[in-house]
This record gives structure tokens, sequence and C-alpha cells, in this order.
């Protein structure tokens, strides 16, 4: 069985349990594959989003914003940070994320719409309080396993929580995106749908930790309040940074 993930080239990938390995490595072996990822451009000609900085901000200061994961439920982190050539650079800090539903690499390949995928249209959290900057929809979203082979922005929310910490949401469902440029949106919130918009293979979330939004540039990150998934049913405490193939999720309980 493997976990459903969109199909990505990874430079280098994170170990994991020996539990994982047997369970999920199939599915991260078929995301070395070919995906491409919403990466501005420097010298875009309109203002349908931010530039991208040159690098990112791996010296800033100590993080104030509490980051709780996106999402509900368990999820993979099929590409980790400061990994492959579109989490580098500006985008060193940034992570993506899909549910983490077994399947098979078969059933995978044979998922040819959208909404066969499970990420499509899962809803997608603010993960702290915070105001909207930027709030792009109407983009299209093309089939699964097919690339605009050109730069597309995408349907994406970047919410500010304080001064240089801020949150960036890509590849959101069209028509799902649920909040307006100076909305203020409290944690937990529903800001947009998990979606294949922008240049996505197919769905997932790809979630940036920002110290600058124009232009836009990464700073670390750290969440609060996870467990990550190490060996089946038991879970334990994340360590603020969530890995390359590890299954995460909102901790529950006291």
């Amino acid at each position: 069985m493997m976990m459903d993930m969109p199909l990505r080239k990874h430079r280098q990938r994170q170990a994991l349990p020996r539990f994982a390995r047997r369970t999920w490595i199939g599915m991260l072996g078929l995301v070395a594959s070919s995906a491409t990822e919403a990466r501005p451009q420097r010298t875009a000609r309109t203002r349908q989003e931010p530039p991208a900085g040159a690098v990112a901000l791996r010296s800033a200061p100590a993080q104030k914003t509490t980051l709780r994961l996106p999402f509900a439920g368990a999820w993979g982190v099929v590409q980790g940070m400061d990994t492959a050539s579109t989490h580098s650079g500006y985008a060193a800090f940034a992570l993506d994320f899909v549910p983490a539903v077994p399947v098979s690499e078969r059933e995978f390949r044979s998922r040819r719409r959208l909404g066969d995928h499970p990420c499509y249209g899962r809803p997608i959290l603010a993960p702290a309080d915070g105001r909207v900057i930027w709030a792009t929809d109407g983009a299209r979203e093309l089939p699964p396993f097919h690339d605009s082979r050109r730069h597309e922005a995408g349907n994406f929310v970047i919410l500010e929580h304080v001064s240089d910490e801020l949150s960036e949401f890509r590849h959101l469902k069209r028509g799902s995106v649920a909040v307006r440029v100076g909305d203020f949106v409290r944690a937990g919130q529903i800001i947009g749908r998990c979606g294949n918009s922008g240049n996505a293979i197919t769905p997932h979330l790809h979630f940036g930790f920002l110290g600058s939004a124009d232009p836009i540039a990464t700073r670390p990150l750290r969440f609060s309040d996870y467990e990550v998934l190490v060996a089946p049913d038991r879970w334990q405490d994340g360590d603020g940074e969530p890995k390359q193939g590890q299954i995460v999720r909102p901790k529950v309980g006291p």
C-alpha cells in the first residue's frame, strides 16, 4: 500500500520508521517523478502575485506566531523543507501536504479526475489568527498528471499573523477561496480548499511560512500541538518541524 501523494521530483529523502518503509515507501518512490511547484516569477509583468525573493530569510528573528497544522486529520509530508529545486532558495522553508490515504500505485495512476484524489476539496484552515493580504481565485485547474509547461500563479491566500510572519497557501481549488483581502481570520477558520491550480500535477497543499510577502521569502518555522505517526496506531509529539515522509496530525485529546 502507498500514500496518496502528488508526483514530484525529490533530491533527498528523510529516514522513515521501519513500519513506514514497508507501508508507505512505495508511494514515496512514485512521488519521485515529474511535478513542478508554483514559483512566483521574479519579473512578473502583472501583479497577479507577489514576486519571488532571491533567498530565504534563514536568520529571521525568533518566531512569535503559534502555528498549528492547516488541516484536520492525518496528512503526509510529500516534500519537506530545503529539498529539491522547488523548496530551495526563497522557498526553502515550505512544505507540501496530502491526506495520508493508503493507495496502490495502480489505483493512484488511474485517478484521472481531480475528484478521484483524496486531497481535492479538503478544507484548508488558518494555522493562526491573521489578516488576509493576498487572496486570488478563479484560476484554472488542469486534470491530474497534466503540466501547463508555463508558470501559473493559481489560486492562493497569504495571511499576515504579525509583522514579518505570514503564511502562504497554494494550489487551492477554483471557486473555494473563502476570504478576501482585508479580512481578519481566526485560527482554524476555513480559508479555502485543496485543489490543483497553479503549477501542480496532482492535488496537494503547498504551505510556506514567510518573513516577507513582497517579495516572497520563506523563513524558519515551527508548528505546535501536532503528532507524528511512529508505529501502527502509535503517535508521538512532533518536534516542531514536519519532515518529508512523516505522517502528521493535529494533537487530539488533553
